[in-house]
């Protein structure tokens, strides 16, 4: 029998003292398995907000490619969702995660395969059984939870919309100029249809006094940041690092050159060798070079159904003169007024007139284009190089009349 007390005291301390590190030790796994939640939770909301940056992008690059079809729509989405990373790797997509249908906005409801086809949807996925497979824990597997299932889904919308102004200089600096006012004055109004400016200048517009531009849309190929923070342009859709818009006349041929004009009054079609002179136009190709000069109270009338093939100088118009235009309703040339040569670099200074101005395509793809005084309709499509409309200019295009340049716009709706 031991009945030494001392050493009965040092045996009763150190019981507790071993209870005591057990406690610890379950204390700090306890403490360590909340560590490890709460990181692979953070994680896991990273992985997310990845995917639904991955599936907006690719939602909207779908959109934007529905004028192409399906398949094109799809196509895109895939490419762009690869752009971006989640989970540290490319985002990849098949084509079950991209679904083309059509969108209804006072319901919110997507229906696949719906018609029209107008909105796609996509489901950008880190799941068991996806091309990523599912996302791998960080302290999970300590506890036998290797992974988490992480999705998030977006719809874009998709809406046609025609190029009503189409500057196509891919380098000035400007391209597009509006000198405004003191005061603000409408400089640009589209009445149904957008602008893309093509330069991919930082700088690619440029504007002084208070302009103001309408337009459905506004699109600039180059990153232009001082146009996006000013009062310019507040009505429609502006985007900037826009796609490049294709001169949609491009593949159109020139006129043939033709037989020299007959003498008459009014002026007959053909070739035009020391440019055309004031007076009233019969229908037809007017072939022309010297270009147009108009001065004092001269009147160009054209609006019998006339396409002026500008193959040398350009149109200048001085004082109170006046120029009217209406296209040709049949032929390669229908709907095109003025198509100046590509080549031809002479400069053109257009007026506008409140009494009505002209109507049609107005194209001239190596011009710079003035446009000077006067509030009325100018064309149905204007495709120029660059572009001034100075002080007291307004250029108003009744939109829709036009060819080709048709933009998607596209915009998240979930």
């Amino acid at each position: 029998m031991n009945l030494n007390p001392s050493r009965n005291f040092a045996a009763l301390r150190r019981r507790p003292a071993g209870i005591a590190i057990v406690y610890v030790v379950i204390i700090m796994l306890a403490l360590l398995g909340i560590i490890g939640l709460a990181s692979d939770t953070a994680y896991i909301f990273l992985v997310g907000h990845q995917l639904q940056n991955a599936a907006d992008a690719a939602a909207l690059a779908g959109a934007n490619q529905l004028g192409f079809g399906a398949s094109q729509a799809i196509d895109d989405a895939i490419d762009i969702a690869s752009k971006n990373r989640a989970a540290g790797a490319n985002v990849q997509l098949d084509d079950t995660d991209v679904e083309v249908g059509n969108y209804d906005r006072p319901s919110a409801t997507f229906t696949p395969n719906g018609s029209p086809a107008n909105a796609v949807r996509v489901t950008a996925r880190r799941t068991q059984g996806s091309r990523g497979g599912p996302v791998n824990l960080i302290f999970g597997p300590i506890f036998n939870i290797r992974t988490s299932n992480v999705s998030r889904q977006a719809i874009a919308m998709g809406k046609a919309s025609g190029v009503s102004l189409l500057v196509l200089n891919r380098n000035a600096e400007p391209a597009l100029t509006l000198t405004g006012a003191s005061r603000q004055r409408d400089k640009i109004n589209i009445s149904n249809g957008g602008i893309v400016v093509d330069s991919g200048d930082d700088d690619a517009v440029d504007w002084s006094g208070r302009p103001v531009v309408t337009a459905d849309s506004f699109s600039i190929v180059g990153d232009d940041r001082n146009f996006a923070n000013s009062n310019v342009y507040t009505v429609g859709t502006l985007t900037l690092n826009a796609p490049y818009v294709a001169d949609p006349l491009l593949a159109l041929a020139p006129p043939p050159k033709p037989a020299l004009a007959k003498a008459g009054s009014p002026l007959n079609p053909g070739y035009y060798p020391n440019g055309l002179p004031a007076g009233i136009l019969r229908p037809g190709i007017y072939w022309v070079d010297k270009g147009i000069n108009l001065s004092g109270n001269q009147t160009l009338d054209a609006t019998a159904g006339c396409l002026i093939y500008l193959h040398g100088g350009g149109i200048t118009m001085k004082r109170n003169s006046d120029f009217k235009y209406a296209p040709m309703s049949s032929g390669p040339y229908a709907g095109i007024s003025i198509f100046q040569e590509r080549g031809n670099f002479s400069a053109d200074i257009l007026k506008g007139r409140s009494d009505g101005g002209g109507t049609g395509i107005l194209y001239f793809p190596s011009a710079h284009v003035v446009l000077q005084g006067g509030a009325g309709n100018i064309a149905s499509q204007f495709i120029c190089d660059t572009l001034d409309i100075q002080a007291g200019g307004q250029l108003n295009i009744a939109g829709g009349g036009g060819v080709g340049g048709q933009q998607q716009q596209s915009f998240l709706v979930k």
